[in-house]
C-alpha cells in the first residue's frame, strides 16, 4: 500500500502524522528511510512505510533479529552478539555463546514473547566513535565494526538494558514484534573465515500478522517434505561428501540422467536457434581474469592458485572470457553477425562453509551459458529469439507457473556508476567509454584535452529501449527498476514461483558494452572500419543444478517421463516369470526405455513399495497371464492399470519420449 505524502515541519516528529496509523513502522525522506522517533530538520514531505511493505517487513524483521540478541543476553549474559541481518524470509544473528539445543531455543524464544509484551522502547541515540568503543567495549566484535565502519560518529538502539550498534531504522517499540518463530540453529565462522572464532547462528522469521505467520510455517512444513536433498537420497541421484569434496555435488548414474535429459533438451534448443556449442578449460591464467573484471570483483570468491613455475591460475567462476577468446581467434565481418557461442560450461565460486547447501548453493554448478556479439540494430531481434527459447523451455518443463520479468535500466543521475560515452561540450568529441570510480574523478577530451565532458546515454539508451521493444513484442509485462543494471549494461532477470509461492530466479539476459572493450574486440563494418560489437550474455536454465532443484521440489521427485531416472520398473510376480520379465527389459532397452528389473524374492506389494521411492513413471507388472499373452500390465503413477500388448506399450511409450507431452 502506498501512504501519500505527509508535509513535516521543522522540529516536529515524523511520528507526530501517523498517530492514527498504527502500521506505519518508518519513513521515507529524499529516498532515505527514517525512525519515526526523528525530528525534522526542515520542513519537509515524508512518505510512511508500512510494516506490511516490503520495507516494512524488513524493519520488522531487523529489529526480531534485535529482540533475539536481546533475549539471549538475558538469558546469558556472557554471550557476545556479532551481527544480525535480515534474510529473503526471515532474520539471523551471529552470536559467541554455547549452541542452544531446542529445549533452550524454545527458551530463547520464549524470552522474546516476555520482551515483546513488555513493550519496551527501541531508541535511536547517536553517539562518537570513542563513546561507541566505550560501550561496547567488551564485544570484539562490535568494536571491529566501529574501526572498520566509523569515522566521527554513528547510532545505537537502546531497549532496555540492550544496546546494540546498528544503522536502522527500527520499529518504535518490542510490542512491533510479535509473530515470529525461531526456526533453526547453525554454526558458522567469525567473518566466514574458517580460522577465525566459531559463532552460533540463529534463525528465525516474522510477520506483520498471526495469519502470514502460519502460512509461512505450513509452506516451510511442505518445503521440508519437498526438500530436494531428501528426495535425492531416496531417488539415489546424488551424493555430498563434506570430509572429501565439500559444497561439490556428485552425481549418481540417476542423477546424471537428469543432468543430461536436461542438456540434451537445451541442446536441441540452441541448435534449432543458431547456437554453436563450444568446449573450454576449467582452468585460466590470473591474468585473462584481470583483464575481465572478474579478478577485482570476485577474487574473495574465486579459487586461485600459483603453480611452481610462478604462473597464477583459476578455476573459472564464468565462461564468458573463454568465449570472448574463441570469438578474437578469427576476424569477423558485420555479415556473419551475430556469432552466438553455447557450451555448458561447469565454473566454480568459493561459497563459505556455512553457506554451502545441496544444489542450491555448491561451489561449482553448470551453466546453460551462451555469449552473443552483435551490433547495435541486432539486439531487439536477438533478444526475442532468446525470450522464445525461454518460453519453449518453461511450457516443456511447467504446466502452470507463474512467472514475472524485471528490466534493471541505469540512473542516468549517477553516471559514475555505469561504463558510458563522454561527449565533450568544447569540441563535441565522443570519448570512449568509461567508469568513473568516483563522480570527483577528473576525465580529459582524448581531442582537445577539455574537462568539460558530459555523459552520452545514447548507447543504453539505444539498448534499452531494444529490450523493452522485445518484451513488449513478445506481450510480457515486466517491471523497470531504474539504477539496478548492471555497470556494463541494462538486463532482463525472469523469476518464476513454484509450487509453494517461493521464489527463483532462472533466465537471466544481460547487454554488456564492457567485455567487449576491456579485451578490444571487434568486427568489420559495413564501411570496412573496426567497430566494437555489442554482447549478450544468456542462461535460460541458469545453471542446471538450480533447475534440478525446483523440478524435483516443483514435482515431489515425480518428473516427466522423459527426465524420469527410471521409466519402467519392472516386477516378475514369481521366478517363473523371470525370463520373460528379461526379454520386456531388454526389448524396452534397445528401444531407449530406461529400465529397472526388481527380481528379488519380496512380495509383489513389497516391491511396488520399495519401487515407489525411486519415482519410476510406469511399474510393469508381469505375470502368468501376461507371459502367455505376451502382454504387460502397466501401473501409473495415479495407480491407474491397464494391460496391453507388448508392442503396444512399446509404440505408447516411444511416441510420448518423442514428443516429451509428459
Amino acid at each position: 500500500m502506498i501512504e501519500k505524502l505527509q508535509t513535516v515541519k521543522k522540529g516536529e516528529t515524523f511520528a507526530s502524522k501517523f498517530t492514527n496509523n498504527k502500521d506505519i513502522v518508518a519513513v521515507t525522506l529524499n529516498g532515505q528511510l527514517h525512525d519515526l522517533s526523528e525530528v525534522a530538520m526542515e520542513d519537509c514531505q515524508v512518505q510512511g512505510v508500512s510494516i506490511r511493505d516490503e520495507e516494512g517487513i524488513k524493519i520488522l524483521r531487523h529489529s526480531a533479529a534485535h529482540l533475539l540478541a536481546h533475549a539471549v543476553k538475558e538469558l546469558y549474559p556472557e554471550a557476545r552478539p556479532n551481527a544480525g541481518p535480515v534474510t529473503e524470509d526471515g532474520f539471523y544473528y551471529d552470536i559467541d555463546m554455547p549452541a542452544p539445543d531446542n529445549e533452550e531455543l524454545e527458551r530463547i524464544e520464549r524470552k522474546m514473547h516476555e520482551l515483546s509484551d513488555m513493550k519496551i522502547p527501541i531508541v535511536r541515540e547517536e553517539h562518537t566513535r570513542e563513546e561507541l568503543l566505550k560501550i561496547f567495549h567488551n564485544n570484539k566484535y562490535k568494536i571491529d565494526k566501529i574501526m572498520d565502519n566509523v569515522e566521527k560518529e554513528s547510532t545505537v538502539y537502546r531497549q532496555g538494558n540492550f544496546v546494540d550498534f546498528c544503522r536502522g531504522p527500527h520499529v518504535p517499540d518490542t510490542s512491533y514484534v510479535k509473530y515470529f518463530k525461531l526456526l533453526n540453529v547453525a554454526s558458522t565462522n567469525y567473518k566466514g573465515d574458517i580460522n577465525r572464532e566459531k559463532l552460533v547462528r540463529i534463525y528465525g522469521t516474522a510477520f506483520p500478522d498471526e495469519k502470514s505467520l502460519k502460512t509461512f510455517l505450513k509452506n516451510r512444513e511442505e518445503a521440508a517434505k519437498r526438500d530436494h536433498r531428501k528426495i535425492g537420497q531416496e531417488m539415489d541421484l546424488f551424493v555430498f561428501n563434506s570430509e572429501r569434496a565439500p559444497g561439490l555435488p556428485m552425481y549418481t548414474a540417476n542423477g546424471a540422467t537428469i543432468r543430461n535429459e536436461l542438456i540434451n533438451f537445451m541442446r536441441e534448443l540452441n541448435t534449432k536457434f543458431g547456437w554453436e556449442e563450444v568446449c573450454t578449460p576449467h582452468l585460466f591464467k590470473d591474468t585473462m581474469w584481470k583483464i575481465s573484471g572478474h579478478y577485482y570483483k570476485y577474487k574473495d570468491d574465486m579459487f586461485l592458485f600459483t603453480l611452481p613455475d610462478g604462473d597464477s591460475y583459476a578455476l573459472k567462476p564464468m565462461n564468458c572470457p573463454g568465449h570472448i577468446t574463441i570469438y578474437e581467434n578469427r576476424p569477423h565481418s558485420y555479415r556473419e553477425l551475430p556469432v552466438k557461442i553455447s557450451e555448458f560450461g561447469t565454473v566454480y565460486r568459493y561459497e563459505k562453509s556455512g553457506e554451502v547447501g545441496g544444489l542450491t548453493r555448491p561451489r561449482t554448478f553448470t551453466i546453460d551459458d551462451g555469449h552473443e556479439f552483435m551490433r547495435q540494430d541486432q539486439i531487439q531481434g536477438e533478444i526475442e529469439k532468446v525470450l522464445e527459447m525461454m518460453d519453449i523451455t518453461f511450457q516443456t518443463f511447467f504446466s502452470d507457473i507463474d512467472v514475472t520479468y524485471d528490466l534493471s535500466v541505469a540512473d542516468k543521475n549517477k553516471p559514475e556508476n555505469y561504463l558510458v560515452n563522454y561527449r565533450c561540450k568544447k569540441c563535441g568529441f565522443l570519448n570512449e567509454p568509461k567508469r568513473m570510480s568516483s563522480g570527483k574523478e577528473e576525465m580529459v577530451c582524448s581531442s582537445c584535452g577539455s574537462t568539460e565532458l558530459e555523459a552520452d546515454f545514447t548507447l543504453w539508451d539505444n539498448a534499452t529501449e531494444q529490450l523493452r521493444n522485445a518484451l513488449k513484442s513478445r506481450g510480457i509485462t515486466y517491471k523497470e527498476y531504474p539504477g539496478e543494471a548492471a555497470f556494463y549494461g541494462p538486463k532482463i532477470d525472469v523469476h518464476i514461483k513454484d509450487a509453494i509461492g517461493r521464489s527463483w530466479q532462472l533466465t537471466t539476459i544481460q547487454i554488456d558494452f564492457f567485455m567487449p572493450i576491456a579485451f578490444n574486440l571487434y568486427y568489420i563494418n559495413s564501411e570496412s572500419q573496426k567497430e566494437t560489437p555489442v554482447m549478450l550474455h544468456r542462461a535460460i536454465y541458469g545453471s542446471i543444478e538450480r533447475f534440478m532443484v525446483i523440478l524435483l521440489e516443483n514435482s515431489y521427485g515425480k518428473l516427466p517421463l522423459w527426465i524420469s531416472p527410471i521409466q519402467a520398473y519392472i516386477i516378475p510376480l514369481s521366478e517363473n516369470e523371470r525370463g520373460y520379465a528379461e526379454k520386456v527389459k531388454e526389448d524396452l532397452r534397445k528401444l531407449g526405455v530406461r529400465t529397472f528389473l526388481d527380481d528379488s524374492n519380496e512380495s509383489v506389494s513389497k516391491k511396488i513399495k520399495l519401487g515407489r521411492i525411486f519415482r519410476p513413471y510406469y511399474f510393469v507388472i508381469l505375470g502368468k497371464k501376461e507371459m502367455e499373452d505376451g502382454s504387460v500390465s502397466i501401473r501409473d503413477r495415479n495407480d491407474k492399470i491397464s494391460s496391453m500388448s507388448r508392442e503396444e506399450f512399446s509404440d505408447n511409450i516411444t511416441k510420448i519420449l518423442l514428443e516429451r507431452t509428459k
